[in-house]
């Protein structure tokens, strides 16, 4: 008979301070997982326009000068209609609708070490 073994080197550091179902829906969608991706690099908030310039070089893998008006405005409204409110909703990022602008919360930095272990584990074309 075979025995499970539960491994978890998870501890109070990158614990998330989300449901399983609130950290699923945070990272379940390709281009929310890139905008947590993206914004745990940074350390200041960061102007939805430049988040969409990003988002759409790493989807496209265009250049930013190669990028046309028309790509980077579906990224745009994308993220400011669905993605953003979402994450924000779930306490994943900070989004401030009046000034349009994104950063990070204590949630981020965890989701985002689910996101890298998944990528490290799936197929790449998954």
């Amino acid at each position: 008979m075979m025995t499970a073994t539960t491994r978890n080197s998870w501890d109070s550091h990158n614990s998330i301070p989300l449901s399983i179902d609130e950290s699923i829906t945070a990272i379940q969608n390709s281009r929310r997982r890139l905008v947590l991706l993206f914004l745990d690099e940074l350390e200041t908030p960061i102007g939805v326009d430049e988040l969409a310039e990003a988002i759409t070089v790493l989807e496209t893998g265009k250049k930013r000068y190669e990028l046309g008006a028309q790509d980077r405005k579906s990224v745009y409204v994308a993220l400011i209609q669905v993605h953003l409110d979402t994450l924000d909703d779930l306490g994943a990022v900070v989004y401030d609708d009046q000034s349009k602008r994104v950063w990070p919360t204590g949630a981020t930095a965890p989701l985002v070490s689910i996101i890298r272990y998944l990528q490290s584990v799936c197929d790449a074309d998954s």
